[in-house]
């Protein structure tokens, strides 16, 4: 990727490498879904398919360089555990729901074999789309900001701190989501030359634009995760002196605003205060409703179902009214009435599955650190996003984890080993 200059040429040129790649209707098609994860959940389907077909289609001689995989690779994990739940209707009792959860997870088949079936691609393409998806959050959050603010404007009685903060900042997609989207679009943005793509101003923009949202998103897995990446970045990159400067600043930044948030918006200092709560008290209020509380009730259920039956698990299509069963016996009526899962994939498939279902996605976190990619800071910022995010979260188990789980990891590890010895993006 030659090093252009501007917005309008880092464009044209993000785009002739995805075609390259993908084909018109595919490439069409990942940019559509790197839009539609973060800001239009409705599009997420029709996005994914155009890319999928684009690519096989564009692709389709191609197969005979497809590499061999390797179970280094999170890709034959994702193939793998999407098996274990096909294997899981066997014993399950509740056909329907089982049939809804496979079609839910049905991506992580999908996806992975198709890239695996095609030739791997260049590092300019990754880079191409990695640049694509930070743009593609920045824009949403701006988009997220002028909403908020409209609201504000146009409807009296309305405060400014709830509207600008957590579930009512960002209506369409969970706060946790948009919050792990941002968080690997600024890791990648900083941790690779992508930053040196576009101007100060402009790359200074994105930046900001990706913390703030993590910052308003109110989720606090979010927030860990910004420190992590943003200390880690300071690291890596402290000879770069102009990032330095802008990192040091956002971590002022974010900071500053952290504070000011739990300061000004009772709502945040609460959930602050709840989660302290939660993580030391020894006993939880069965009939409690805060996040955090919330979650010590599921775990503690879920793991009620694991020693029930660790081999096994309850089967594909039960571990909802097993989950909704416990509940009941403990007369935890909130988590009941909601219907809530496990909020950890980790014990949610070890439930579901049985010990092969947790070990599974252990793999899949743990062996690429193994593989090639183990020096590569964005499979860092990818695998330890993903463990973090499963412990607190059931994030496979809804559209919004499982098509960006699968669309990253095909980008990140589908990868040549090695970067291009002509692409300008191999300057650290």
């Amino acid at each position: 990727m030659n090093a252009p200059t501007g917005i309008t040429g880092t464009l044209r040129a993000t785009g002739t490498h995805l075609v390259q790649a993908f084909g018109r209707l595919g490439a069409a098609g990942l940019c559509l879904l790197l839009l539609a994860l973060p800001a239009l959940p409705a599009a997420v389907p029709v996005a994914l398919m155009l890319f999928i077909v684009g690519w096989g289609w564009h692709q389709r001689s191609g197969w005979k360089q497809r590499g061999r995989p390797s179970w280094r690779d999170p890709l034959p994990w994702m193939m793998a555990f999407f098996l274990l739940h096909v294997l899981g209707m066997a014993w399950t009792e509740d056909v329907g729901f089982g049939l809804f959860d496979l079609e839910i997870k049905a991506t992580l088949l999908v996806l992975p074999a198709v890239a695996l079936l095609l030739p791997p691609f260049g590092r300019d393409v990754r880079q191409a789309a990695l640049f694509l998806a930070a743009w593609a959050c920045a824009l949403t959050v701006m988009g997220l900001l002028v909403a908020a603010l409209f609201r504000l404007a146009t409807t009296g009685g309305l405060d400014p701190a709830l509207e600008l903060f957590s579930a009512r900042f960002s209506p369409l997609v969970h706060p946790s989501y948009l919050a792990q989207y941002l968080v690997f679009a600024l890791g990648a943005w900083v941790l690779t030359p992508l930053h040196r793509q576009l101007g100060h101003v402009a790359g200074g923009i994105v930046v900001v634009l990706l913390c703030l949202g993590v910052v308003l998103s109110g989720s606090k897995m979010g927030w860990i995760l910004l420190v992590l990446t943003l200390g880690s970045a300071l690291v890596l990159r402290w000879q770069d002196r102009g990032l330095r400067r802008l990192l040091l600043l956002l971590a002022g930044g974010s900071t500053a605003g952290l504070v000011a948030l739990v300061l000004l918006s009772p709502y945040a200092s609460s959930r602050l205060e709840e989660a302290w709560q939660a993580a030391f008290s020894e006993r939880v209020d069965d009939r409690a409703e805060t996040s955090s509380a919330v979650r010590r009730i599921t775990w503690s259920a879920a793991t009620t179902l694991i020693a029930e039956q660790p081999l096994l698990g309850t089967g594909t299509g039960d571990i909802k009214n097993e989950l909704l069963r416990i509940y009941a016996e403990r007369g935890q009526e909130w988590v009941l009435e909601h219907r809530l899962n496990a909020h950890s994939q980790f014990l949610q498939s070890t439930a579901c599955l049985g010990l092969a279902g947790g070990l599974v996605l252990l793999c899949l976190v743990l062996l690429p650190l193994a593989g090639p990619w183990r020096k590569d800071p964005v499979v860092w910022l990818f695998l330890l996003s993903c463990g973090l995010n499963w412990a607190v979260e059931s994030m496979l188990e809804v559209q919004a984890g499982v098509v960006w789980t699968a669309l990253v990891a095909v980008l990140v590890f589908r990868t040549r080993t090695g970067i291009d010895r002509h692409s300008s993006l191999a300057r650290p």
